[in-house]
Formats: C-alpha cells, sequence, structure tokens
C-alpha cells in the first residue's frame, strides 16, 4: 500500500454509515445484556440510535441453531451421570477396605 498522510475511512466501521448526522449534541452510549454489543445514541436535532457489536456477534446463537441436540445432549450427559454415581461410589468404598499392606 502507497504512503498517504490521510488514513482512508472504512465505511463499514463508520456507525451512522451513509446517514448524516445533523446538529448532534451529544452521544450516550450503554452496554446491553449481551457481552459483545452496545447502545449508541447521538441526540440534538436529529435521534441516531445504533446497536455496536465492535468484537462481532459471537454470543448470539444463529438462526439454524440446534436446540434438539442440545437438550439431547444434556440428557445423555445427565443419564451418564445417575449411571455411573453409584458405580464410583461402590469403587471408592471397596478402596477404602481394601489394604494393600497385607
Amino acid at each position: 500500500m502507497p504512503y498517504d498522510a490521510v488514513l482512508p475511512t472504512d465505511p463499514r466501521w463508520v456507525v451512522s454509515h451513509t446517514l448524516d448526522l445533523v446538529g448532534a449534541a451529544a452521544i450516550a452510549t450503554t452496554s446491553t445484556l449481551l457481552e459483545s454489543s452496545g447502545l449508541v445514541v447521538a441526540y440534538g436535532h436529529d435521534i441516531f440510535a445504533a446497536l455496536v457489536t465492535p468484537s462481532g456477534a459471537f454470543d448470539v446463537l444463529s438462526p439454524t441453531f440446534n436446540r434438539l441436540q442440545l437438550l439431547l445432549t444434556l440428557v445423555g450427559l445427565a443419564a451418564g451421570i445417575v449411571v455411573t454415581r453409584p458405580m464410583v461410589r461402590s469403587k471408592q468404598l471397596k478402596s477404602r477396605w481394601y489394604d494393600p499392606t497385607s
């Protein structure tokens, strides 16, 4: 890339995109309930609000997320715990009664 005294503006990083904010007196920001997003509001003559995700929306499930598979996985893990818990307790009890020195 050749040298340029002014860095070019990438329109993907401008919150207002192609909109001109006329007479913006103040800008307020706040966090949202999602970890990777925030809310930006510019107000004055115009009101502009935007949800920004600087790191990308990585903590939002896609509409094609397979919830049934997640539920079945959790049920399978819970069943595995229920089945193996008595075996582990029995093995721990037997190891306490066994004396390796005799």
